[in-house]
């Protein structure tokens, strides 16, 4: 009988790991879905019910087995991606998704283990600080491999997206588990579901209103570009001498369609991470320019040079534009780690690290128009995923649009593409400035400074994409760098004060 009962337990604790699970992949895996609510409503809803179960005493555990299962769910392509595009054994491909898993479930662990020890000892707000606090720190600060925000949920909804202006996508993340472990802990605390309701109540609150005050933000005068966008669907990796040639022939018949370039506008060429391979495009090379002058058009492509995954740009009247990618993807393309160690783990793996370039003044592309210079901020593909990464790129360069270059066809047609452009797209409502998403095989679009984005085609496709694009660039609060720190230094002094209110009084 006893044996039974704690076998029937057991099966009952990895049931509603496993519901809850799927409640964590919902919150990312439908960009759009039910009209844009449904990721949202599983942001807020997942961190209430996981700490819930937590602070009435689930053991931690349990809490670790169901982040772990999320992020399996969530990860599922990997294994697939790791042994078609990374030539590795399945099993060795399957073990690296576990060990990807293990360690960001174990980060998030830790935070709401932190949350759980502060709630133990000062209660429900000072627990809401510090897991606010922790998860910040953690987000903006621990070691991702591959980086991601849970506050980007929120860019689902235009008006929702617009509150990124105000605390960054790390802020959101923030605010949606601080509300749900004030809700939790105020329920174990025996408190009534009234005042439980208060911290997702303020929660939705702010975003309702950060979304209306977001309007009222200062802005610069009107930018005003044609843009265009050649997604190729070349194979991921793949060199040959005809690739720009393919690319131009594609690109002339996009433009000559769009009759551009139109007096007045100047027009922007986008092509993908990776769409010119094979050559060393950090020298200087006069017919480049020519390519792009002949055509009366600005060019920003992805190539490379080196060790360095680069994109170049080309336009009439002004010096070649280089940028290396500052920021390579661990493991993927830079293993981590001192030189020494980092040259072992290449022997190992069989692969050369690249180079990291490095952020500057310089770091903008100049367009020329009738109105003024634009500046464009390139993102190389994994980089538009950190959100710091790409506040200091655009204020370093003083840039008025940021562009993603992109290879995703290393992704084949599994979800991964959905998922870095759910991760990426509060990017410009954070900054203010639209940025534009140019893929090797799928999905290229845009994301506007006000949160409304679009997205084109279907992994591993072709497509040519037209857009006049206007804006104003705003002057968020999310551009500061005082942003993230002063909000963590507010979680700390409040949770303090929380936490010395319920400290028992000597007579």
């Amino acid at each position: 009988m006893l044996k039974s009962g704690l076998k029937s337990g057991w099966l009952l604790s990895v049931l509603s790991a496993f519901i809850l699970s799927l409640f964590f992949v919902l919150a990312f895996r439908f960009p759009g879905a039910l009209g844009g609510w449904l990721e949202p409503i599983m942001a807020l809803l997942f961190p209430l019910l996981l700490l819930d179960g937590l602070y009435k005493g689930r053991h931690a555990f349990w809490v670790w087995i169901t982040l772990l299962m999320g992020l399996l769910l969530l990860y599922q392509w990997v294994p697939q991606t790791l042994a078609s595009k990374g030539d590795l054994p399945f099993g060795l491909a399957l073990l690296g998704t576990v060990l990807l898993s293990l360690w960001e479930a174990t980060g998030l662990w830790l935070v709401v283990m932190g949350s759980r020890w502060a709630f133990r000892r000062a209660g429900a707000p000072t627990a809401a600080c510090a897991l606010a606090l922790l998860l910040l720190a953690w987000e903006g600060w621990g070691f991702h491999i591959y980086p991601w925000t849970w506050g980007a949920a929120f860019g689902s909804l235009p008006w929702l997206a617009r509150s990124a202006a105000f605390l960054g996508a790390s802020g959101l993340s923030a605010l949606a588990w601080g509300a749900g472990a004030w809700a939790a802990g105020t329920l174990a605390e025996g408190g009534s579901p009234r005042r439980a309701l208060a911290g997702p109540g303020a929660a939705i609150a702010f975003l309702v209103l950060a979304g209306g005050v977001w309007y009222l933000l200062p802005r610069d005068a009107e930018r005003r570009l044609d843009v265009a966008m050649i997604q190729p669907n070349f194979q991921a990796g793949s060199r040959g001498a005809g690739m720009e040639a393919e690319m131009w022939r594609r690109s002339d018949a996009l433009v000559k369609a769009q009759g551009w370039p139109r007096s007045g506008r100047a027009t922007l060429l986008l092509w993908p991470e990776s769409s010119v391979l094979g050559r060393d495009d950090r020298s200087t090379n006069p017919r480049l320019n020519a390519e792009a002058s002949s055509r009366g058009i600005a060019w920003l492509y992805g190539t490379e040079g080196g060790l360095f995954n680069l994109v170049r740009g080309e336009v009439a009247g002004r010096p070649t534009f280089l940028f290396a990618k500052t920021e390579p993807m661990p493991f993927g393309e830079r293993n981590p780690g001192p030189e020494a160690f980092r040259r072992w783990m290449d022997r190992q793996m069989g692969i050369t690290s690249q180079e990291a370039g490095e952020l500057t003044a310089d770091s903008a592309f100049v367009v020329p128009t009738q109105a003024g210079e634009v500046r464009v901020h390139p993102l190389i593909c994994s980089e538009a995923l950190m959100p710091e990464r790409a506040r200091r790129g655009l204020a370093l360069s003083r840039a008025d649009l940021l562009s993603n270059h992109t290879n995703d066809g290393w992704f084949d047609r599994s979800i991964a593409t959905d998922l870095h452009a759910a991760q990426i797209r509060l990017r410009a409502t954070e900054l203010g400035v639209p940025l534009l998403r140019a893929t090797l095989s799928g999905k290229s679009g845009f994301f506007r400074e006000d949160g409304r984005f679009e997205l084109w085609g279907e992994p591993l496709s072709e497509g040519a994409y037209a857009l006049d694009l206007q804006w104003r660039p705003i002057h968020t609060p999310a551009r500061s760098p005082w942003l993230q720190p002063l909000l963590m230094a507010g979680l700390l002094a409040g949770g303090l004060l929380l936490g010395l209110k319920t400290l028992p009084r000597t007579s």
